[in-house]
């Protein structure tokens, strides 16, 4: 499985994207749980060389965390169901893309490779092509009639009737599920993710927002909470399997806890102290979080409770209080500066990640000039600065004139771009000599003579290896000695350069 996340990792160059932010993942920028490099499923799940080829299935990933963590889901009843991954789409009798509606960069790639597929449709007509996810969701209506080889169209609602799906379109050509209202199965019994000892858990799915940029309540329906025991029981026996550290998803992951018990406050704080206690895990983050459900007793779990780390992804969009309610963001800049206080009164040296859309419908220089403001005094650790583009199927496609000029928007994304990698560069410099603890979660993909992992507060720190050690998945201290604006390098103390 393939999985194409919105940034590489190790570099500087790429923390600012064309397209729109939208649910729990993508966006930490410089901190980023999806700046990381392309992955492949570990060996363990690979194709057996002897599959029949109806059994084989090619996968790509696209998009944020969430859909990475849909796409283990989708793996787990695949394999269940004899299906086994292959390397390439030639030797694969099933081809699939969960795929994202959010990012339009992410989107037009998807679509340019499934337009590549009609040949080897056309060559081979038993091959079953399907168009899983928020994109599937969204241009519901258009796929079969723009791209006719597609066999399966499958939204986050109904993903784990994938084998049936495949059953179906083998048969009858084309089937579609779309329901957002079918329950999604959580449980696993392993992590099939990219990093063996990190893994996704999800808290709850959907959104409840109105934000007329994005497209997410649309794709995903409804916000709906796990409950607690739930997520729990789950991060207990992926912590048995050796994961180290859990990043707890949702769309507005701190919103967590709506309807789920009625006449009880239950929230995210709940989740945390339950995981807090279990045997095995060390490290605990969660993404994304929206500043109006930022409250007190979530901000001082995070200051007091040990594994859970001191790193929060938090989106503003702008700083300019009449573009937020142009979005209908529903909190105004106090109130965001105001959070960050306290964030950062209980949580000392807590890092910060967020958001910004430059650009959005009738932004002026006066607006963004605001914008600006705040980066410079909030001094966020990383920053995802996207180019507003109009999503289909949102309100302000509806009811907005995307009335910014392109160059515009062009210059705003790059006198952002400047300033947040001067303060990253600044704030990263202040770890120079400092000792960080870090998740080892690989070697370097740019110097295979460094391994590559990720301190508490979820920045990526290099370090040379030595001899054919493998550190993956151990917790090791590093000393800083250099920084970029990206990445810490650094050695451990004792072992020298």
């Amino acid at each position: 499985m393939r999985w194409l996340p919105v940034l590489p990792a190790e570099t500087g160059e790429e923390f600012s994207r064309e397209g729109q932010p939208g649910d729990a993942p993508a966006g930490e920028g410089l901190l980023s749980e999806g700046a990381c490099d392309e992955h492949s499923v570990r060996a363990d799940v690979e194709a057996a060389a002897g599959a029949g080829i109806d059994r084989r299935v090619y996968f790509e990933v696209f998009g944020c965390q969430m859909n990475k963590l849909d796409a283990e889901l989708m793996l787990g009843v695949l394999n269940e169901n004899g299906y086994q991954l292959t390397d390439h789409p030639s030797s694969a009798g099933v081809i699939l893309y969960n795929t994202c509606a959010i990012r339009e960069q992410a989107e037009n790639r998807f679509f340019s490779k499934l337009g590549h597929l009609k040949k080897l449709k056309g060559e081979r007509p038993d091959l079953v092509i399907g168009v899983l996810g928020c994109g599937a969701q969204n241009h519901q209506h258009d796929i079969f009639r723009r791209y006719p080889h597609v066999g399966i169209v499958c939204g986050p609602g109904e993903f784990l009737r994938l084998p049936q799906l495949i059953d179906e379109a083998r048969s009858q050509g084309q089937v579609a599920a779309l329901d957002l209202d079918t329950p999604v199965r959580f449980e696993r019994k392993e992590n099939l993710g990219p990093r063996p000892r990190h893994a996704f858990v999800s808290v709850m799915r959907g959104c409840d927002m109105a934000c007329t940029y994005c497209v997410v309540p649309r794709t995903r329906g409804p916000e709906v909470s796990r409950p607690v025991n739930e997520i729990i029981e789950e991060a207990t026996v992926l912590a048995a399997s050796g994961v180290k550290e859990i990043t707890l998803l949702g769309q507005t992951v701190n919103s967590y806890g709506k309807r789920l018990a009625p006449g009880r406050r239950i929230g995210l704080q709940h989740v945390l102290y339950g995981l807090n206690q279990i045997d095995g895990l060390e490290r605990i983050h969660f993404i994304t979080s929206h500043p109006r459900f930022m409250n007190p007793d979530l901000i001082e779990a995070i200051g007091s409770l040990e594994k859970v780390c001191e790193y929060l992804h938090l989106p503003v969009q702008s700083g300019s209080d009449t573009v937020l309610r142009r979005m209908l963001r529903s909190y105004t800049m106090d109130h965001y500066r105001k959070v960050i206080d306290q964030c950062r009164e209980q949580v000392p040296g807590i890092a910060l990640a967020t958001d910004l859309i430059v650009g959005f419908c009738g932004e002026t220089d006066e607006e963004f000039a605001e914008t600006v403001k705040l980066v410079e005094e909030v001094r966020f650790n990383g920053a995802y600065i996207f180019k507003y583009s109009e999503r289909p199927g949102t309100s302000a496609a509806a009811d907005l004139q995307d009335d910014v000029p392109e160059e515009v928007k062009r210059e705003r994304n790059q006198v952002l771009l400047g300033i947040q990698k001067r303060i990253s560069l600044e704030a990263n410099s202040e770890s120079i000599g400092q000792e960080t603890e870090v998740l080892v979660e690989s070697l370097s993909k740019k110097d295979k003579t460094r391994w590559s992992g990720r301190n508490r507060k979820h920045q990526i720190v290099v370090f040379p290896s030595q001899g054919d050690e493998d550190l993956v998945g151990d917790l090791v201290t590093v000393k800083v000695t250099e920084v970029t604006p990206v990445v810490l390098v650094g050695e451990r103390p004792g072992k020298g350069s």
